[in-house]
């Protein structure tokens, strides 16, 4: 038994333990010793014997609810990719348009991304938009790489990077063709097209050759095509594959030309007229195409479409070089539509294989004026039939008519990134188009480089940094030509 004078006396005598310093000089020994604590016995811990004993208190677990702190919820949902981190919380915001779209937080995945030069869109246009979705099973990413960078496409050391070929447009006849008239864009109509495959149960039928050559025609005359001239079209549409067909052959842009200008007198009769006045409705398409595929067209869809333009490499990535293209003139939205077209046919004829793919497209005006950027947004339209998502980059929301296709397809996206804005103007646009809350314009204008507004569907907006690994910002840069450092190859 314990007694009491003793349980005070072994108090006194209580050592200090751990390391303790040298000895003075006249000990024995001057190096520091450790000296390891005393054995504790359980019996005397439950009654108190080397430190006081707190005494208990009775509680509930509904009184107990105000013990536990205070946890924010996640921005969103765990699944998808990793698009940065919520600035608020500090956890982890994840975003995938498909994802998503399956969970019913959209209806529609397409991506609108917003902001000034210099804030980061092409980082996350190149990380989230490219590199990591192919990080997905069955995923696709198809780029319009329309800015210069060293003499290149910007997205060439991505396309290095992943091994794909970069499938250069120029207007000096050195580089990839892609044929207005190939035989992967239907030649309109119904469900079936004009070699009698069929495009799929309950599946829109993407734009076919008639309503393209419309649109570039109308490009070309500077005017929209008249009814006389648009059916003479047709015909000589019709009638140049009918005679290309029976030659082995796939039509260009060539024949339409020659039967426009030398209508058949069959075709003529057909519409109860002689061949002289037929004539004269397609003489002025047939001077506008020629004009285009001498000139402006020049050795881009003057041709068959070359055989290193497909989707089918076996990384998953299809980058689209058009940064050689002029900024004047209809060459480079007409190359940038009649990809996105061909684009949506080719996907139209493999939707049985449910792959999806993201269409990225980094300076989304080029394609977003005139009857081109109604083409354009026509096909982004079907997205949800072709297992297509268009990511396209904009500059400023303000700069773009309110009835125009361009305003029309920020609009319709679901999935919005808005970077800094330095105009007041621009913020507020932004804030208008996509029913922000008041004040949002402040923080739109106060964002940093890499820092953002995701808003989802019906959501809040969650203000984030964009985050990416050491690989990603090598691949990311942009800013080679300012600071004098070679890219990343």
């Amino acid at each position: 038994m314990v007694t009491r004078a003793h349980g005070m006396r072994a108090r006194r005598q209580a050592l200090t333990v751990g390391w303790q310093p040298p000895r003075p000089p006249t000990q024995a020994s001057a190096e520091p010793v450790f000296l390891p604590p005393p054995r504790r016995r359980r019996g005397r811990d439950r009654w108190g014997w080397y430190e006081p004993r707190v005494a208990a208190m009775h509680t509930t677990t509904r009184q107990a609810e105000a013990l536990n702190l205070a946890l924010s919820s996640p921005p969103t949902s765990y699944r998808g990719l990793i698009v940065g981190t919520d600035l608020l919380s500090g956890q982890l915001v994840v975003h995938d348009p498909f994802t998503a779209y399956e969970d019913k937080l959209i209806s529609s995945p397409n991506v609108a991304v917003v902001g000034d030069v210099g804030k980061g869109k092409s980082a996350l246009l190149k990380t989230w938009g490219c590199t990591r979705q192919l990080l997905l099973r069955d995923r696709r990413v198809v780029v319009l790489d329309k800015k210069l960078q060293g003499g290149v496409g910007e997205y060439t050391p991505l396309a290095r990077f992943f091994g794909a070929p970069s499938i250069r447009f120029t207007t000096d006849g050195r580089g990839s063709r892609l044929n207005l008239l190939d035989p992967v864009i239907g030649v309109g109509g119904d469900q079936v097209d004009d070699a009698g495959v069929e495009i799929g149960p309950g599946l829109a039928r993407p734009t076919g050759q008639m309503m393209l050559l419309r649109a570039v025609l109308a490009e070309a005359l500077g005017r929209p095509v008249g009814e006389r001239e648009g059916k003479a079209l047709r015909i000589a549409l019709m009638a140049a594959t009918r005679d290309a067909r029976d030659r082995g052959r796939v039509p260009v842009i060539a024949d339409i030309v020659h039967h426009l200008l030398r209508p058949a007198e069959d075709d003529a009769h057909t519409l109860r007229r002689e061949p002289r006045e037929l004539q004269e409705w397609g003489l002025d398409p047939a001077f506008a195409l020629e004009r285009m595929i001498e000139e402006d067209l020049a050795g881009l869809v003057d041709g068959e479409t070359s055989p290193d333009v497909h989707l089918d490499h076996a990384s998953g990535f299809t980058h689209f070089d058009i940064s050689g293209l002029p900024l004047d003139g209809p060459a480079l939205r007409v190359v940038m539509t009649l990809i996105n077209t061909w684009q949506a046919n080719m996907l139209a004829r493999r939707s049985e294989r449910a792959q999806q793919t993201v269409n990225v497209v980094e300076e989304g005006w080029h394609v977003a004026a005139g009857s081109i950027g109604t083409i354009f947004r026509r096909n982004t339209k079907l997205s949800r039939g072709l297992g297509l998502a268009t990511i396209a980059g904009f500059h400023h929301v303000s700069d773009l008519p309110v009835d125009s296709p361009a305003r029309s397809l920020l609009q319709e996206a679901e999935t919005v990134f808005v970077y800094g804005q330095g105009s007041a103007a621009d913020a507020l646009a932004c804030t208008e188009l996509y029913n922000l809350p008041p004040g949002t314009a402040e923080t739109i204008m106060s964002l940093g480089q890499g820092q953002c507004l995701l808003k989802v569907g019906n959501g809040d907006p969650i203000l984030l940094r964009h985050e990416r690994s050491p690989r990603e910002v090598a691949l990311t840069d942009t800013d080679s030509a300012l600071t004098g450092t070679p890219a990343t190859r």
